[in-house]
């Protein structure tokens, strides 16, 4: 028994050290009003934070044999589970543990609930039989194919992204009197997401010597900062970029990833018009094609852009009155947030100021500071979070994409914000028919979040059918998952003001 003795102080300890520091942390989030649906879940973030400020695997561990071990599936209610073991240990050891409420089971279900409501919320009705959600990029053709849009509804499609980096306003107003009216022909809800894309660094023009312009390991190019390029000499291909003011914080040394990571290169040079790049790897041996319009990540830049771009602006015009949510691209931190406040209060009519919003997390800067740009978001109103695998897997790197994502699922639960899985979800099938077997696991590991994104593709329909599918078979067999509880370095960050 002295064992059990030795174990509920320990628990005293952590459950008095989670309250101290996060309510101190609340109250910080809290000097930006949090409006009143939302407290008791910017409340329940903070106690998570502060839990997983400390590694609490041995104290995971010496609770299994005493069989109260919820301590890994605390997100929901992190206080409400300390105390039950608290008061559960209590009981065991026959100590008095003072004034402290064991939870009651109705309390837990309305905690545990509050995701889902806000999923629900978020998403709309669904009435196929499962919980996760399906959001699906349109296509242009969905413009003018209403046949399409009605079978990616009836096949299980609960909401869908317009893209703003593509097509125009005309093109987009289009799809969305073909989602309305699949909505009221099969009686399913659609949800609207409008997608404004943000100041996404890209390849803009491209000037080459080569008939075919690839490169390989070894060979030189120009990324440049001007409008009219030149070729140096010896160099045979340049690019220029959408944001060309991003190149004045380059040095020789820095790592630079082309088309979603497919052109790993090095800064070999600085120049006049730009910087020279050195291939240090390519996704296959005989060398990948420079093309315009594909993503340029610098991981290793420090730089900070306007989170809307003066098209943006223009887009949220449209989105403002069409929209059911609205995602916003390249959120880094709270700044950004109070920003889209800014505009969301000026383009909003007075009947839509409470429209949702959703955050596309892709780079390190916004994992880092997720849980300040959660509490920012909902705090004024209905949120959720995209994780954009992509641009993170790029910016990370690859082996610690796995680890980035379990972080940000786990956050998003104490935060009982939605999670959007996004990029390249069953993409061998929607663009050829035939998936892989790795693109089905990722579809099962994908389930733990709210929502399942897919792109476009010729198999789009299949696609959508396929996951469905997937998800109506492994939702009774795991829900979200029960982790080991070392530090996170987020919760640690999180409070070093």
């Amino acid at each position: 028994m002295e064992e059990g003795r030795a174990l509920l102080k320990k628990v005293m300890e952590v459950r008095e050290f989670v309250i101290e520091e996060g309510d101190r942390l609340y109250d910080r989030w809290n000097e930006t009003p949090i409006r009143e649906e939302y407290e008791d879940s910017a409340r329940n973030l903070a106690y998570y934070m502060a839990f997983r400020k400390k590694d609490m695997r041995d104290l995971q561990e010496r609770l299994i044999p005493w069989g109260v071990s919820s301590l890994g599936r605390l997100e929901a209610d992190v206080l409400g589970t300390l105390n039950a073991v608290t008061k559960t240990l209590g009981n065991i050891t026959g100590e008095n543990v003072g004034e402290i409420d064991y939870r009651s089971s109705a309390t837990f279900r309305e905690r545990n609930e509050a995701l889902k409501n806000n999923t629900d919320e978020l998403f709309g009705d669904i009435k196929h039989d499962r919980e996760t959600r399906i959001l699906v990029t349109m296509p242009s053709e969905a413009a003018e194919n209403y046949e399409l849009v009605e079978s990616l509804i009836a096949s299980g499609m609960n909401m869908a992204r317009i893209n703003c980096a593509h097509d125009e306003p005309e093109t987009w107003e289009a799809m969305v009197e073909n989602i309305r009216k699949a909505e009221k022909n099969t009686g399913h809800t659609c949800r609207v997401l409008m997608d404004i894309s943000g100041p996404k660094i890209r390849t803009k023009m491209l000037l080459t010597t080569k008939r075919n312009p690839k490169v390989k390991e070894g060979e030189r190019f120009l990324i440049s900062n001007k409008t009219s390029m030149a070729l140096p000499k010896g160099i045979e291909i340049a690019v220029n970029t959408s944001v060309p003011e991003v190149l004045d914080n380059m040095q020789t040394g820095q790592m630079v990833k082309l088309d979603d990571g497919h052109i790993e290169a090095e800064v070999a040079e600085m120049h006049a018009d730009g910087v020279i790049c050195e291939v240090k790897r390519t996704v296959k041996e005989d060398g990948v094609k420079v093309k315009t319009e594909k993503g340029i990540n610098i991981p290793d830049v420090d730089y900070k852009l306007p989170v809307l771009t003066e098209q943006d602006y223009k887009d949220l015009d449209f989105a403002a009155g069409h929209a059911d949510a609205i995602a916003f691209s390249f959120i880094k931190d709270r700044s950004d947030i109070e920003l889209i406040e800014e505009a969301l209060g000026d383009k909003l009519p007075a009947d839509r100021k409470g429209l949702p919003t959703i955050a596309k997390i892709e780079t390190t800067e916004g994992i880092r500071n997720l849980p300040d740009i959660i509490q920012r978001a909902a705090g004024a109103r209905l949120f959720g979070v995209m994780v954009a695998r992509g641009d993170l897997a790029v910016e990370t790197g690859y082996e610690r994409l796995s680890e980035v994502q379990e972080e940000l699922l786990w956050i998003c639960e104490a935060a009982q914000v939605p999670v959007i899985w996004a990029t390249q979800v069953v993409e061998s099938l929607v663009k050829t028919g035939i998936p892989t077997r790795s693109e089905i696991s990722d579809v099962v590991a994908g389930s733990r979040a709210e929502c399942i994104m897919l792109n476009k593709g010729d198999y789009i329909v299949d696609g959508v059918e396929v996951v469905s599918d997937i998800l109506k078979k492994f939702e009774d067999h795991q829900y979200k998952k029960t982790s080991m509880l070392r530090s996170l370095s987020i919760a640690r960050e999180t409070f070093e003001t």
